[in-house]
């Protein structure tokens, strides 16, 4: 045996091991919020990671897509068929300007590849659930909305319920928001743009997917 080899099993020998017992402490539950407390965590949240975050009456949903495209300057939507009102969106968006075009997801991937990655501004989500904790929007893209719609445009405009913000990832797991007993092939967490620091270590947006994210919780 080398004499490095010695000395340091000599050392190891000579330390004295512990047999204080420590006391075990679980982690505190987390506090269970009401809807108004647990929206208002979901938006501080979602607004420390760099997401837009709108409260709106459901009567004002078409209005503030109208208002968005508008102010931002989004000429080429895409909608699925999930969300509730997306054709009277569709149409509204339509009638502010001859310049804005929609475009639904009706057509498989292959078919639609150009105009996701070429022509699309931005694309409309609806949200299953979000966790007001880790500020989460929680996604199950199906064939209505592949997950192709949150992955791929530039802007990200999420359609959340009020009523399915919940605080804890513990609730999600406890009452999942999905049918049947058995779990989605794919669900998507999101919390904030796509951002990555690989290049000099400096945070860049938009790099592996969207760079904005626009929530809209609908009361």
């Amino acid at each position: 045996m080398s004499e490095a080899r010695k000395a340091i099993f000599a050392r190891l020998n000579q330390r004295k091991i512990s047999t204080k017992k420590h006391d075990f402490q679980a982690p505190l539950a987390t506090k269970h919020l009401n809807k108004t407390e647990a929206k208002k965590l979901l938006i501080e949240k979602l607004q420390e990671n760099r997401a837009e975050v709108y409260s709106i009456p459901s009567t004002s949903l078409t209005d503030t897509l109208t208002t968005i495209a508008t102010e931002k300057g989004y000429k080429t939507w895409l909608f699925g068929k999930n969300l509730s009102g997306a054709k009277t969106a569709s149409k509204a968006l339509e009638s502010v300007s001859n310049e804005i075009s929609v475009i639904q997801y009706d057509s498989d991937y292959e078919t639609l590849r150009e105009v996701l990655f070429h022509q699309v501004d931005v694309s409309v989500t609806s949200v299953k659930a979000a966790i007001a904790e880790t500020g989460t929007l929680l996604l199950i893209p199906d064939k209505n909305e592949p997950r192709m719609m949150s992955l791929i445009p530039p802007v990200h405009i999420a359609i959340l319920k009020q009523s399915d913000i919940v605080t804890s990832f513990q609730q999600v797991a406890d009452n999942p928001p999905w049918q049947g007993k058995n779990m989605p092939t794919n669900i998507l967490f999101i919390s904030s743009p796509s951002k990555t620091a690989d290049i000099q270590q400096t945070i860049a947006y938009g790099a592996h997917g969207p760079k904005e994210l626009i929530v809209l919780i609908v009361n």
